[in-house]
């Protein structure tokens, strides 16, 4: 009776080891699919898998391996849902690609470089909503975008219609009489609050580490496919 007990038990456990281990089998078997898809369309060698879960970026080359690994921070809204409108405080989740590339590094008479520069010269204010991580009543402050600053094409068409559902559904609210726009300028860039790293902490776009952002630039080009993920 006590052999069977045991043989039962082992059963079990081997049964519950393998059902915690599925959804990780199919997550990942998921990335990968999503990656090879985003490479179908693109001819460069890497392409950017933001996880909004794992708060990671990764980059895979053409045959499925990660070449590198960064921590982020994402959307401060804690429901961690994609971006709906302006304001929502959400990352969105899709397949963007990078249209522009910013960079203090760049000739300082190139529009790389000017871009950058003038968004980094605004200063953001804690009473606006833009504060340091676990500091709300401290500014952000300047230079709030770091050494890089990558521009994904967001709003895609798949972002507009899903927008466009949730207002004719009331799910977008109305802001001084208007309704809330659908939103622009989302960006993978650095920081001037490392704390901030790791957490829910910006305004939607994706946060990086200042040396890892300037990193990232050697995987990515215009057009580069940016997988963002809830998973």
């Amino acid at each position: 009776m006590r052999v069977i007990k045991l043989r039962i038990s082992a059963v079990v456990f081997a049964i519950a080891a393998l059902a915690a281990a599925l959804p990780a089998a199919c997550g990942g078997d998921s990335r990968q699919t999503e990656v090879r898809r985003a490479f179908e369309t693109f001819s460069g060698g890497h392409v950017v898998y933001v996880s909004k879960r794992d708060m990671r970026l990764y980059v895979y080359n053409r045959q499925g391996d990660i070449v590198a690994d960064y921590k982020i921070a994402a959307g401060m809204n804690s429901d961690k849902k994609s971006k709906l409108y302006a304001g929502d405080n959400r990352t969105p989740e899709g397949v963007y690609r990078i249209i522009e590339i910013w960079s203090m590094d760049a000739q300082k008479n190139t529009p790389a470089y000017k871009k950058l520069m003038k968004y980094n010269q605004v200063y953001f204010r804690a009473r606006d909503g833009h504060y340091r991580f676990g500091r709300p009543d401290a500014d952000l402050g300047d230079n709030a975008y770091g050494p890089r600053f990558y521009l994904l094409d967001y709003p895609t068409k798949e972002d507009v219609m899903r927008y466009e559902r949730a207002v004719a559904e009331g799910e977008v609210p109305v802001v001084r009489g208007n309704v809330a726009p659908i939103g622009w300028g989302i960006a993978i860039h650095g920081n001037n609050d490392e704390a901030s790293i790791g957490h829910l902490s910006s305004s939607g776009c994706i946060r990086m580490y200042n040396n890892d952002i300037i990193d990232l630039e050697k995987y990515i080009r215009i057009k580069t496919p940016v997988i963002i993920s809830g998973r």
